[in-house]
């Protein structure tokens, strides 16, 4: 990996350098990155619902109010016929009990002083939950946590791909434009080379100064274009640094010395599955799928058990504390019975969503064979262009030297040879756009087949 410090020392950087520094320094790249990080750990805890949920608990209760009653209770005798006690009943001269606004009166009552204190008083104990079924939500959900990592992962790989044809565009633009540079001050050498030539004519007397003046025009003209073309790759400069995750005023140089493109990819591959924006899709509707399951799973029965351990203590009832302890199991059954075809509306709903997610991948699936058989034929003739322009910069190159030739033996006039300098720069520059052009189709080939 490469630092800022080794780059400063060593600036020249290759297509694979930038491409690897796009990919390291990226900030799509890294938030996706982290996107599939967070689906992973988001995975991790979903699964742990098939597990049992364990949980403590406790309480302790500090107060200084306490409560005091006097009780009154009524007192009962053992029958000793049938062993059992019968309460002391006051009866009236008929045997009958004698009640007062409903409540029967007694012959004796038991007097009991009652104070609860609670002060001090504490409960601790811990549970244990178990799903037993839930109407297969938890397996849904699992699903679509699985396939939510899948989708982030896709999402990383189509930020990696954005972040390489990024880079590659503003690597072959900047070779492009310093080509550009490179030929803007090879004419402006040239009309400098004819300029001298005249001059001597015109000193000698052999030449009119106006053919001078013409030579002297078109050399501005080529300083001119020098000077845009070395702005311009100060600001491709930029371009290529920014997209590889470098300061702009980075002093870095592309090591390609030229645009010799490398053989056409073999435009074989048509399976539109292999790109990542297409697995996307893919994916959101399988995740759809799961939400129609889940859906569903709101209005099955569900079941679940419950088992813990229970301490209590600390509680004083006139002056005597008292404790318990004890297990506890629970079973709990949920049935959804009437909700007014709420599950009906939405599972409904839910299945509509599937398929509106399956037909928007039907119809992104048929733009993308599109793009790519674009891509396709973008690159041939991309191709295409480079062998025209080779042809026109070889006749160019022809007519300038048989033009400048016949200039020096004086059966050519100034025009026609500044006419086959300009042709010769125009071709040049033909030539390199097209081998630009080239190197950028080919990368979007590639990006559109799913194989960047």
């Amino acid at each position: 990996m490469l630092i800022e410090g080794q780059l400063y020392a060593q600036d020249t950087l290759s297509l694979e350098q930038c491409r690897q520094m796009a990919l390291e320094r990226n900030l799509n790249i890294q938030q996706a990155a982290h996107t599939v990080d967070k689906q992973k750990a988001e995975r991790w805890a979903i699964r742990t619902l098939y597990l049992p949920k364990i949980s403590g608990s406790s309480l302790l209760a500090l107060t200084n109010t306490s409560f005091q009653k006097d009780l009154y209770i009524p007192t009962a005798k053992l029958d000793p016929t049938t062993g059992q006690f019968a309460h002391n009943l006051q009866l009236d001269a008929s045997g009958q009990p004698i009640y007062v606004a409903g409540t029967p009166l007694f012959e004796l009552y038991a007097h009991m002083p009652l104070e609860i204190n609670l002060n001090g008083a504490y409960m601790a104990g811990i549970n244990v939950e178990q799903p037993l079924f839930t109407g297969g939500k938890i397996a849904a959900a699992n699903r679509m946590s699985s396939i939510g990592v899948e989708l982030a992962e896709h999402n990383l790989a189509l930020q990696r791909h954005a972040a390489l044809a990024e880079a590659d565009e503003a690597y072959w633009t900047y070779v492009s434009v310093r080509e550009k540079l490179k030929l803007a001050q090879a004419a402006v050498d040239m009309l400098d080379s004819i300029a001298t030539q005249m001059r001597n004519a015109v000193e000698a007397g052999l030449k009119h100064r106006s053919e001078l003046l013409k030579i002297q025009v078109q050399r501005n003209e080529a300083e001119l274009g020098r000077q845009k073309a070395h702005n311009g790759l100060a600001l491709a400069r930029m371009a290529l640094a920014r997209a590889i995750g470098l300061p702009l005023d980075s002093p870095i140089e592309a090591a390609d010395s030229s645009l010799a493109h490398g053989p056409t990819p073999a435009p074989d591959s048509t399976d539109i599955t292999l790109r990542p924006d297409y697995q996307l899709l893919s994916g959101q509707v399988r995740l759809e799928e799961q939400q129609v399951k889940l859906q569903q799973a709101d209005f099955l029965p569900t079941v679940g058990v419950r088992a813990g351990y229970t301490l209590i203590g600390g509680v004083k009832v006139t002056g005597m504390e008292l404790r318990t302890n004890g297990l506890n199991l629970i079973g709990s059954v949920s049935i959804p019975i009437f909700h007014w075809g709420e599950g009906q509306k939405k599972i409904k709903a839910a299945k509509l969503s599937h398929e509106i997610k399956q037909l928007e991948l039907e119809r992104y699936a048929q733009l993308m064979q599109l793009e790519m058989e674009q891509a396709r034929l973008n690159l041939n003739d991309a191709q295409t262009r480079i062998s025209m322009a080779e042809e026109a910069l070889a006749m160019a190159d022809e007519y300038l030297r048989v033009s400048r030739n016949a200039y020096e033996l004086g059966g050519e006039t100034i025009t026609n040879l500044l006419m086959a300098q300009t042709q010769w720069q125009q071709a040049s520059a033909e030539l390199i756009e097209a081998k630009a052009d080239y190197m950028l189709k080919r990368t979007l080939f590639l990006k559109a087949a799913g194989r960047l």
